[in-house]
């Protein structure tokens, strides 16, 4: 991989940006401007510092990838650093975080190990095991639709299908989605309202009275649907 020389000089330009000063060769680097610059540099090739992203060989008539095929804007946090406005999009198949190089040289695969979570697309995305649940509920990302005493979870299970349609064969993806709620240190899937209610036996009915007023949709709208009636029960037990 060309990470360590070629990406320091990539990122010559973006390190004096964000530090707001000048980056102009013939006026030179102040010393502590360049000691910024080389510890910043070396922390972005970190997060680059992974395998080059095999492109999927056939085609297929969706995606695997979370909400969008193309490349987008997201932020990474690593080390309790923050990386904003990185190109990335999330393969659900592979399991892999992909990011474009800098000067979209070819794709990498973010080391995993490296992430505390990733937001993209408008979600809180973390590997399990930084919060300890990857005995709980695998090692794949995972989507953190709720972050407080009931953490509510959204997983993605993809397959790859191949059938035969006339004489060719046709390559799609199956994307399947689940939802968990933590309580106690276990992990519940939630399939519908009464899987929901059935974890809060102590305010049941309060909260089906509140799913009603709110006019919830478990089927068409289950996200909001849980995270609104898991809130709703944190809220009860203040």
């Amino acid at each position: 991989m060309k990470t360590g020389t070629s990406i320091i000089l990539l990122l010559y330009l973006s390190i004096g940006i964000l530090h707001g000063q000048q980056t102009d060769a013939d006026k030179g680097l102040p010393g502590k401007l360049m000691q910024d610059y080389f510890s910043a540099a070396q922390e972005y090739a970190l997060i680059y510092n992974g395998k080059e992203y095999s492109r999927y060989e056939k085609q297929t008539t969706n995606h695997p990838y979370l909400v969008n095929a193309e490349f987008e804007e997201g932020t990474i946090s690593s080390g309790k650093t923050l990386y904003p406005r990185l190109l990335m999009k999330l393969d659900l198949f592979r399991d892999e975080l992909v990011l474009q190089s800098p000067k979209k040289l070819y794709p990498v695969v973010a080391e995993k190990d490296r992430i505390d979570y990733i937001l993209l697309n408008g979600y809180h995305i973390i590997n399990p095991s930084v919060r300890g649940w990857q005995d709980l509920i695998g090692d794949e990302y995972v989507v953190l639709l709720s972050d407080s005493i009931y953490p509510v979870i959204k997983k993605y299970i993809v397959t790859y299908e191949e059938k035969v349609n006339g004489l060719s064969i046709e390559a799609s993806f199956r994307i399947k989605e689940r939802f968990y709620v933590v309580k106690e240190n276990r992990c519940y899937p939630v399939k519908n309202k009464r899987a929901l209610l059935n974890l809060f036996p102590d305010k049941k009915k309060e909260l089906s009275r509140y799913a009603r007023e709110q006019k919830l949709n478990f089927k068409k709208w289950p996200e909001q649907a849980f995270v609104t009636i898991v809130k709703q029960y944190e809220t009860l037990n203040k």
